[in-house]
């Protein structure tokens, strides 16, 4: 392998030696005749011009391998020292495959940025394939280094170029951060708004808008950023157009402009700026430029916003204004049950009840009739009415609400045996199981409580093992784990597990291991008999032998790379070249997409890195335990992305990290820039009143929406809310996820629908299909996080690249 010196490449010392041979023929053959002579000399040139050329050719496939190497290894200055001794040598063939762009990224890693920007600056001539990049890097750094309107210059040249696809959005997004901050407005005119996506669009017209206004011409400006709000209301580009009209936007204007100003903040959920702009919106609306359906969307979102603020009194009146001038059943239905839902949290029970039941019969078999059924359900037998509750049940059958009766008949069961009740569960546990669209390990458990309290052991033990055997990880198998060893139980459980050792199936044989452990001769025996028969299945092999495959052995080095995302994949630039990477490490090959993940996390963009993980998992046929895979593959699948961040913030507020690492995951993938439809943002995904609250309490002022995307202050937040929740739910890890995800008050209802202190019953109880499933994945992937990375955290701090990406990516 080439090791970034040209005198050592192979080809060229065999060509000097022909070339030295072709001199000594002359020398060696004085009686030859001069025909051949010019032969001898033909054929020693011919060869070694073609070995010249090869080794020109085969100079930039080998060179970027060492390359790639070098930074996987994090050998930054010896990776720059090639570049800059080959751009020495050979600046045509170096220039040819990018090496000026990479000498900025090696540069900026080791802190050189005026030598980087020089760099970029170079790059953008010497390879036309990656100009766009270079100037959309150079542009980054002069931003970054406080010259926003030089950044805005290269930026709008970037734009008026037509950059490729990758680069639109972001490039887009720092020319709107430029100009905010002291670029020349002028530059916008020159960009074709027809020639961008309708999200990078909007974000010019946006930017146009401010503009107009800077200039003092605030009509025109109000026109153009109210006609944004026409289009849509559900992007940030609609809260930056709001949030700029609402500051000089007088009491006295039309309730058009506060209306659609106020729903906008309340897509947003800014439910402050929200109520002041409708009230405004809300003046009788026969004098007013408003339909009667927008006239209704606009009370139903001021009575929402009411509810949202924790003001359910004041949304329950205002729902029930609101039903009183509602004709249409199915909108009348939508109030009626939204008002219920507001007495329920406001702990009137009994009017919530017949609120929910008055919707229902409004519209019986509409949209609302899931939810007001349920909620009638669990009210009345809450109250001991149990024959209005099992009617409400009947009707959920009778509608074929399958899926919604399944859990209202879980609700019940869980109820029941929590109060060691066992009359009618059997019977609702084997009708939830035949409408489906229920968990398999959640009934098999409930299955085990009631053979528990039936005193039947053997049985609890099998159901137990059922719901263990599916997914250890999951809260419902942990929950089954922690059954079978503790208590009555645990002495039947081993016997159980003893006799799965003598199993010849794989379930089987998990189980006993799960059960006995490594330490007991029959666990030893079990996992080996369980190893052989996984390791016997060809199409499992593949993924038990997932390892990264060598750098020279990549088949990128074998494509053509016409791409400037595939050149800067080639030259290590992961992070750059990660839309392409599929491409070039493809899933079908397993070890190959398992390289391409692994390079992607070291790069730092771990998001990409759990997508092909996730595509990998789902790939590995079922029979084969999680623990039997490689921890290299689990630890990209369970990534510890910012982990320094992670366990600084978690110290320091007395939380688990295991738990903020899990709520990170499903939250935002690791992605810092992640932008939720609900208006959440960053790796914790907060929106924004929520952040500002928690930043106030812990002396972070002034939080503005970008703030969010950057990791520190994230984490930073992150932690602070789950030692607000842990200590409002006494330290329940369930109570506290269900909170995170769906508000405090809303957790706090389904902790008043349980009957005991039983997680499981909590979590069957959890009313959203959103939160369940969301509480259920958060659950599960601490628990990998705990296996994983069971101690000496701080280890990881050094093998993290991501720790040291927390500087804001303005084009991000």
């Amino acid at each position: 392998m080439w090791n970034g010196s040209t005198d050592s490449i192979p080809y060229r010392q065999v060509a000097l030696q022909l070339w030295a041979r072709q001199r000594l023929s002359f020398a060696r053959c004085p009686r030859c005749g001069p025909a051949n002579n010019v032969s001898v000399a033909a054929v020693f040139s011919t060869l070694a011009v073609l070995l010249l050329i090869g080794a020109r050719s085969a100079m930039a496939g080998d060179l970027r391998i060492t390359l790639v190497e070098q930074q996987v290894e994090r050998n930054h200055e010896e990776a720059l020292q090639a570049v800059e001794r080959v751009l020495a040598e050979d600046p045509e063939s170096a220039r040819r495959i990018g090496l000026d762009y990479l000498r900025g990224h090696l540069l900026l890693l080791l802190d050189r940025r005026q030598e980087a920007q020089q760099a970029f600056a170079t790059s953008m001539g010497a390879t036309p394939a990656l100009e766009a990049y270079s100037r959309y890097r150079l542009a980054r750094e002069q931003y970054e280094l406080g010259h926003p309107e030089v950044a805005a210059g290269l930026a709008a040249t970037l734009l008026g170029g037509g950059p490729p696809r990758a680069l639109q959005a972001p490039a887009m997004r720092l020319l709107q951060r430029t100009i905010s901050e002291g670029g020349d407005c002028r530059l916008l005119g020159a960009l074709n708004a027809q020639r961008f996506r309708r999200s990078d669009r909007r974000r010019l017209s946006l930017m146009r808008a401010e503009c107009t206004a800077q200039s003092g011409d605030r009509v025109r400006a109000e026109q153009q950023l109210l006609g944004l709000l026409e289009e849509s209301r559900s992007d940030d580009i609609a809260l930056s157009a709001a949030t700029q009209i609402a500051g000089w936007l007088p009491e006295e204007k039309g309730a058009r402009s506060h209306l659609l100003i106020g729903l906008s903040f309340y897509e947003h959920r800014e439910f402050s700026s929200a109520i002041q702009h409708l009230a405004r919106a809300t003046v009788p609306f026969s004098r007013s430029n408003i339909t009667a359906r927008e006239a209704f969307e606009c009370r139903y979102a001021l009575a929402r916003s009411h509810f949202w603020q924790e003001r359910y009194t004041a949304a329950a009146a205002a729902f029930g204004a609101l039903a009183k001038t509602t004709t249409s059943p199915t909108l009348r239905a939508q109030v009626i049950y939204q008002r219920a839902r507001s007495l329920e949290l406001a702990d009137d029970w009994e009017q919530a009840a017949a609120g929910f039941d008055q919707a229902y019969r409004l519209d019986p078999g509409g949209r609302w009739t899931d939810g007001a059924l349920v909620g009638s359900l669990r009210l009345e037998w809450l109250a001991g009415n149990e024959a209005k509750a099992l009617a409400a049940l009947d009707s959920l059958i009778r509608h074929r609400r399958t899926s919604v009766a399944a859990r209202a008949l879980l609700f019940l069961a869980s109820s029941e045996l929590v109060q060691g009740h066992t009359e009618r569960v059997g019977a609702w546990l084997d009708r939830a199981a035949q409408l489906g669209k229920v968990s398999s390990q959640e009934l098999a458990f409930w299955r085990g409580r009631l053979a528990e309290e039936r005193s039947e052991p053997l049985q609890a033990v099998g159901y137990y093992i059922a719901a263990l055997e599916e997914d250890p990880y999951h809260p419902f198998g942990t929950a089954a784990l922690a059954r079978l060893t503790a208590g009555s139980l645990a002495q039947v459980a081993r016997a159980a597990a003893a006799r799965l050792a003598d199993s010849d199936q794989i379930d089987g044989l998990y189980a006993s291991w799960l059960l006995l452990g490594e330490e007991h001769s029959q666990g030893r025996r079990a996992w080996q008999k369980l190893e052989q028969r996984v390791w016997a299945d060809p199409a499992a092999i593949p993924f038990l032998r997932l390892a990264r495959e060598p750098t020279a052995d990549w088949p990128l080095w074998q494509a053509a790379l016409n791409k400037p995302e595939e050149m800067l994949l080639a030259l290590g630039i992961f992070e750059e070249g990660g839309s392409v990477v599929l491409q070039h490490f493809p899933v079908a090959q397993p070890r190959l997409a398992f390289t391409g993940g692994v390079v992607l996390a070291q790069s730092g963009d771990t998001k990409r890195a759990l997508y092909i993980a996730e595509i990998l998992g789902k790939r590995i046929p079922d029979p084969v335990p999680t623990q039997l895979l490689p921890d290299s593959f689990r630890r990209l699948l369970f990534p510890f992305g910012y982990s320094y961040l992670i366990l600084t913030e978690s110290e320091k507020q007395g939380v688990d990290p295991h738990l903020l690492a899990a709520i990170i995951r499903e939250e935002s993938r690791f992605d810092p820039t992640a932008f939720s439809g609900a208006s959440a943002r960053g790796l914790t995904q907060f929106i924004l009143p929520t952040a500002r609250g928690v930043a106030e309490r812990i002396g972070i002022k002034d939080l503005k929406p970008h703030d969010l995307e950057r990791p520190e202050v994230s984490i930073t937040l992150g932690a602070a809310y789950l030692r607000e929740l842990s200590e409002e739910f006494d330290g329940s890890v369930p109570q506290v996820i269900a909170g995170y995800n769906a508000g405090e008050p809303q957790s706090a209802l389904w902790r008043r629908y349980c009957l005991s202190d039983e997680p499981e019953e909590y979590l069957s109880k959890v009313g959203f299909r959103e939160t369940r499933g969301y509480l259920t994945k958060v659950l599960t992937s601490r628990s990998h996080y705990r296996e994983l990375y069971p101690e000496r955290l701080l280890d990881l701090v050094d093998a993290d690249p991501s720790v040291r990406s927390t500087t804001r990516d303005p084009g991000k």
